[in-house]
């Protein structure tokens, strides 16, 4: 179905949401001192987690859109076809300027889940960049690239929430394993309402968990890569966050995160 819509047809699929709009996006008015209690964590720790970030009402369109797509069989990665999407991200910009500085871009990388079948599962143990992505130490410490991973529904271990392998004060230790020596006795469960966002670096083990008989509920969830623009580019092109790629641009990228990620689900196929 999807090879035959054009612009109009996404837009009949999913009235509620629009593709290339003009909007003025509101950011959301972290705190110095909550920006400092999220930072405290991040660098002990190698993550956040902050709850209910963002309303229902501005996810609800999103997650019924990624509905309506999964009603006609798309993957939900074509959710990125719409502006509401790349909008909750940037109601995040003063959180990503307070790690990545005043200069930074969206990464060419992103992808939208949808699990809902006992058995279905969030990729395996990976990390989003495989070099160092913080330099220095202490307050000193630059941070390159860092990765958003928002869900529109309760995230939990019976669902599929995700997991990370927490830094815990030795961002050299347990970062620095292939994926089959990881200790996952160590890892941590991120359950996170509906409208939470989660984030770490981009060198931390992390994985999506499995989907089980005891789900009360799919878990549907959106990710975002930013890199700071002092770096040369981790990858290309890099996407300006306050211009949205224009629909013919969007559609490309969205193919090309199927060859892009085979490597970490070889399963993967854009009819899946």
């Amino acid at each position: 179905m999807r090879e035959r819509m054009d612009r109009e047809g996404w837009r009949a699929l999913a009235p509620d949401l629009t593709i290339g709009a003009v909007c003025e996006i509101a950011e959301l008015s972290f705190s110095d001192e909550r920006l400092s209690e999220i930072s405290d964590h991040f660098w002990k720790e190698g993550y956040f987690n902050i709850p209910a970030a963002l309303d229902e009402a501005e996810i609800a369109p999103v997650r019924d859109a990624m509905y309506a797509l999964d009603s006609e069989r798309i993957p939900p990665v074509y959710i990125f076809l719409y502006d509401q999407p790349w909008w909750l991200f940037v109601r995040l910009n003063r959180l990503i300027r307070h790690f990545l500085g005043e200069k930074f871009a969206v990464l060419p990388n992103l992808w939208a889940w949808h699990l809902k079948a006992e058995g279905a599962r969030g990729w395996p143990p990976h990390r989003d960049c495989d070099a160092d992505t913080i330099f220095g130490m202490g307050t000193d410490a630059v941070l390159m690239s860092m990765s958003l991973w928002l869900p529109l529904t309760d995230a939990d271990e019976a669902n599929g929430c995700m997991y990370v392998l927490p830094r815990s004060g030795n961002r050299k230790g347990v970062q620095s394993s292939s994926p089959d020596k990881l200790d996952l006795l160590s890892a941590r469960a991120l359950s996170a309402q509906a409208g939470s966002v989660l984030g770490w670096p981009q060198d931390l083990y992390h994985w999506g968990g499995c989907y089980s008989a005891a789900a009360r509920k799919p878990r549907l969830s959106l990710s975002l890569e930013f890199q700071n623009c002092s770096f040369d580019p981790l990858a290309e092109p890099l996407i300006d966050a306050a211009k949205l790629p224009p629909f013919e641009d969007r559609l490309a990228l969205i193919g090309s995160q199927f060859r892009k990620y085979r490597h970490i689900d070889p399963q993967l196929s854009e009819g899946k």
